[in-house]
């Protein structure tokens, strides 16, 4: 029982609803009109409903939109995970994943932390939704390290847990292999990973735009490692598809600044000075709608190389100017980041601390409720235990006390009863003897009257009439001797005809007399039947019950029940 209650108290909670939520979302995550409006249902169901799973469902959406301010994003992550407060396990390694991601470049420890303890909480889970992406955010964090062996161990472990119809991501595992690989000084390796990534994504059909980005990603990839190589020209013919994919899609313009970075050093080596003019009529062109200062600086600093090396005074100071007024917005943008940053883990720290301590003590409130109850459970067991005991200790004395009385009844009962059957058979036997002896009386009256001549004919007929009324009269004693016990003797008959079934009525009738152990001459008075006769039937009842001639007939009627 006290287990039953300590283990209902922890019940998992049922995280099938924010799986659907998270794969809904993973299938829209380029169209934020779509989740501003899954935003709005489930704060709808929220506000209907009033339950936390619904308010925990409408912050998670939120994470999905794109957020103004980094600060605001991570304020939201840690709001979510103050509210879930490790009720839905997903939740919860969900905002460790992505606290991880937001702080493994500011703040690279915090963020492997996060990491770790949100793999650990995955493993341990049957449906290990987010286990292979935290994987793959831990290899990322290694690579970032240049820890690129330790890197490609989590990759593929990542790879390993992806489903195979995640093809975007089995590619992006085997694109993360040449990256390290590349690192690591095998670069044809590196080539040959990064073209096996691009085949599973075109083996797909109906690719996305995600798809077809990531493709054109990998495809500059190959562009830079044939620049590495000094393959010059293969790495031009690729870094061009890639910046033709990017250059006129606003959505893509950071990784297409960035690519026309790294083709200019192409054409700077190989001396194409209208293609590098072109790229930079570009660079300038696009620096305006460029939104985040982090980019613009990369712009101007592409600016800056390319006019030191034409040696063009003029604009290299105006670039450099502009240089240093970004960074300066660069450093306070940072500075504001960190300083929200850090008063939302401050606050988060102090909650956790405010949390844990109450923790204790509702902890230690409910160690002192379970103590108490087990207390009064055990002496409560103890208590019934003992008033238990006391009970059959009462049932067993009033039992043996009543078996002890019906024993010591029984006991006068039947000695009674055997007097009282000793009586009749000393009576029956007494009548018997008076009865021959009234025979052979009747006997010597009858041979006197045939001997004498003279005798009184009136009296000696009143004489012999007399004697055959005694001899009569002693009959039905003895038949009311032998029939006041009838209901006992039928019960008798039943048993040994039932337990006997060849035995004849006569038969039966003598086991009666032989139970009593009357002898052959008694028994023959009583059935007006010679005394061989009667020893004739003992034998064939002795033959039919199959007992030897030594075994005695009395001694075996008396012992069946």
């Amino acid at each position: 029982m006290l287990f039953f209650i300590m283990t209902s108290c922890h019940a998992e909670k049922d995280n099938s609803y924010f799986y659907d939520i998270n794969k809904e979302l993973s299938e829209v995550s380029d169209n934020q009109e779509v989740i501003s409006n899954i935003y709005k249902r489930e704060l709808e169901k929220y506000k209907h409903t009033h339950e936390l799973k619904y308010l925990l469902s409408s912050k998670f959406v939120l994470t999905f939109k794109e957020p103004d301010e980094k600060s605001k994003k991570v304020s939201l992550i840690y709001e979510l995970l103050r509210i879930n407060d490790d009720d839905y396990e997903f939740i919860t390694a969900f905002c460790k994943l992505s606290l991880a991601l937001e702080f493994e470049n500011t703040s690279p420890k915090l963020s492997l932390q996060f990491l770790n303890e949100a793999i650990k909480m995955e493993e341990g889970t049957s449906e290990k939704v987010l286990l292979p992406h935290l994987y793959h955010a831990k290899g990322r964090w290694y690579f970032q390290h240049e820890n690129y062996s330790l890197a490609k161990i989590y990759f593929y472990k990542a790879l390993k847990t992806f489903r195979k119809e995640d093809k975007i991501y089995l590619a992006s595992m085997y694109n993360n292999f040449s990256l390290c690989d590349n690192k690591l000084g095998n670069i044809d390796l590196a080539i040959q990973q990064t073209w096996y990534a691009i085949r599973i994504l075109e083996s797909k059909k109906d690719l996305n735009a995600e798809e077809i980005l990531q493709i054109y990603m990998m495809i500059g990839n190959v562009g830079v490692y044939y620049l590495e190589k000094k393959d010059y020209k293969n790495a031009e013919k690729y870094m061009g598809k890639k910046l033709d994919f990017y250059k006129y899609k606003k959505k893509f313009e950071d990784n297409a600044i960035k690519n026309a970075g790294q083709l200019l050093s192409v054409y700077a080596i190989t001396q194409q000075k209208n293609k590098e003019e072109e790229l930079i009529k570009y660079l300038i062109s696009i620096e305006p709608e460029v939104k985040k200062t982090y980019m613009k600086i990369y712009v101007y600093e592409v600016l800056q190389k390319y006019y030191s090396d034409k040696n063009d005074l003029q604009k290299l100071k105006f670039v450099s100017r502009k240089l240093v007024e970004l960074n300066n917005e660069s450093n306070k943008e940072t500075m504001k980041d960190m300083d929200n940053v850090s008063d939302i883990l401050n606050g988060y720290i102090i909650k956790n601390i405010n949390q844990e301590y109450d923790y204790k003590i509702e902890n230690q409130k409910r160690k002192n409720i379970l103590l108490i109850v087990l207390v009064i459970i055990i002496i409560g067991i103890f208590i019934k235990a003992i008033l238990d005991i006391r009970r059959k200790n009462k049932e067993e004395r009033e039992l043996l006390e009543g078996l002890k009385n019906e024993l010591e009844t029984n006991n006068v009962t039947l000695e009674k009863n055997i007097q009282e059957k000793q009586d009749k058979i000393k009576n029956l036997r007494l009548n018997l003897n008076l009865k021959i002896e009234n025979e052979k009386a009747f006997l010597e009256n009858l041979k006197k009257i045939r001997r004498s001549k003279n005798l009184d004919a009136g009296e000696t007929v009143r004489n012999l009439f007399f004697q055959m009324n005694n001899l009569v009269q002693m009959d039905e004693k003895n038949h009311e001797l032998m029939y006041e016990s009838s209901l006992e003797n039928r019960e008798f008959i039943k048993i040994i005809s039932d337990k006997f079934p060849q035995l004849s009525e006569q038969e039966l009738k003598l086991c009666v007399y032989f139970r009593l152990n009357l002898s052959s001459k008694e028994v023959s008075l009583l059935e007006n039947i010679t005394p061989g006769s009667v020893r004739v039937y003992k034998t064939k009842i002795k033959a039919k019950m199959q007992l030897t001639k030594e075994q005695d007939l009395y001694t075996f009627l008396n012992s069946i029940k």
